[in-house]
């Protein structure tokens, strides 16, 4: 007999080391470690700014939605660079495949980004802006997530986009010396201090 799955005879399944239920009509927004995976999820209300994923190949930017609202499920594939609009302020590239949802809910969108699935993943990420002019990707600076973990990350993240709004010559492409423009710096995707970031026992 070949056996093509796990089939259990008298022992029970294993549990799996990610397990997480979020309902869409749950508007909390926020990052949590659930196994593996550092997880955010959101929700955009009907009429005002929405999460929408886009990627950049080269030195375009694909937009990663379905132009009649249906449902989006799309896997981020190692090592492309990406943002979410109203989201991260900055396209942020992973050694790690990355999970995308965008869905209509009761309340509006939901949203969720799963990044991970591996254990030490990801382990650097890479941030940078992308040149509204040439598509080049401007002030790229690499970290460390191994090490300091992701809530770490995510104030590392937060400092680099202050001080690119600080300082305009961070913010001049290196291919057609266009400025970037200032970003968003607020990190509606880092958890309140009330709700720190959760980490679950694998």
């Amino acid at each position: 007999m070949v056996n093509l799955g796990f089939i259990p005879q008298k022992e029970s399944i294993p549990a799996p080391d990610m397990s997480f239920m979020r309902l869409f009509s749950d508007a909390a927004i926020g990052w949590q470690h659930r196994g593996q995976f550092a997880i955010w999820t959101g929700i955009s209300a009907a009429e005002g700014p929405k999460y929408r994923l886009l990627e950049r190949i080269g030195n375009r930017v694909a937009e990663i939605e379905r132009k009649d609202g249906s449902p989006v499920f799309h896997k981020i594939s190692n090592g492309t660079p990406f943002t979410i609009e109203n989201l991260t302020g900055f396209w942020l590239t992973v050694d790690s495949d990355a999970m995308w949802v965008d869905t209509p809910s009761p309340a509006g969108r939901y949203a969720l980004i799963a990044i991970g699935g591996r254990a030490g993943k990801p382990s650097r990420a890479t941030l940078d802006w992308t040149c509204p002019t040439c598509g080049t990707a401007i002030n790229a600076q690499s970290f460390d997530i191994a090490s300091n973990g992701f809530p770490a990350f995510l104030r590392k993240a937060h400092a680099a986009a202050t001080e690119f709004n600080a300082h305009p010559q961070l913010r001049a492409c290196p291919g057609c010396h266009a400025v970037h423009p200032a970003v968003e710096t607020s990190m509606p995707n880092e958890a309140p201090a009330s709700q720190p970031l959760q980490k679950t026992e694998s």
